[in-house]
């Protein structure tokens, strides 16, 4: 195999160039807008206190129940439901949401300028058995060909970075702008759907109530029959049969008044 030989050109050049180019930054920020619908209802002023306790003690072991500073919450679909212990009343809850969505941009026109010099390697190869004048000046052509190529991949890789520098210092402002408009279109978007969602929760909410109620009313009977088997174990009461069937809690017991 004839051995390669190398020749070797190396190419300078000064890039003094200004130029123009847009920067531009977007930004986009995501949120929720919600509505509320309520109502408050008391219980029945009959209740007594055993009943009340026995309550309170149905709400307490149930994981469906969370209590907070003595009121009881009970998440239902479309909203919730609450059970203020110390006024004796639940608040039914409808609560409808959106997502909006908040864009904002920001773009300035800026001047690069670049004074540099940047410098490169050719190479052009001939062979032993190909070392005529004409091979030789073919490789030196080929040398400063790829010398002049690597200039141009040099260059461009300059304009590139003084591009990245330029936009750097222009990064927080750009930054700070674009975000400044995402927030106030976040805003205008909230507020144009904050009617449209407090609409939806008021419509909402006679669903969410007869949901709400049945499931309060449901724990209310546990608490009926939990105070009445406290009164006749109480009472020394025998033959005590308590049976659930279709959402109806039958008590039968016996004792000597």
């Amino acid at each position: 195999m004839c051995n390669p030989r190398r020749i070797r050109a190396r190419a300078t050049r000064r890039i003094a160039e200004a130029w123009e180019h847009e920067t531009r930054r977007q930004v986009t920020l995501r949120g929720e807008v919600s509505g509320e619908a309520r109502v408050r209802e008391a219980l029945d002023g009959s209740l007594g206190a055993p009943t009340l306790a026995a309550l309170f003690a149905v709400l307490s072991r149930n994981p469906d129940w969370t209590e907070t500073d003595g009121v009881f919450r009970r998440d239902v679909d479309g909203g919730y439901l609450l059970y203020h212990t110390a006024t004796r009343e639940i608040e039914i809850v409808a609560v409808s949401r959106a997502a909006v969505v908040g864009h904002g941009d920001a773009a300035a026109t800026v001047r690069a300028e670049l004074d540099q010099t940047v410098e490169s390697e050719g190479v052009g190869i001939y062979y032993d058995d190909q070392a005529t004048p004409f091979h030789i000046a073919h490789a030196r052509r080929m040398a400063r060909h790829n010398a002049e190529g690597a200039l141009d991949a040099a260059a461009g890789r300059a304009r590139a970075a003084r591009r990245r520098e330029i936009d750097a210092e222009q990064e927080a402002g750009l930054s700070e702008e674009a975000a400044r408009r995402a927030r106030e279109d976040l805003q205008r978007q909230s507020a144009d759907r904050a009617e449209s969602v407090q609409r939806i929760a008021a419509e909402q909410l006679a669903a969410v109530g007869v949901q709400a109620r049945g499931l309060f009313h449901q724990a209310l009977a546990e608490a009926y029959r939990d105070a009445i088997l406290a009164f006749a174990r109480s009472r020394g009461a025998t033959g005590v049969r308590s049976v659930e069937h279709d959402g109806v809690i039958d008590i039968e017991f016996e004792y000597d008044a």
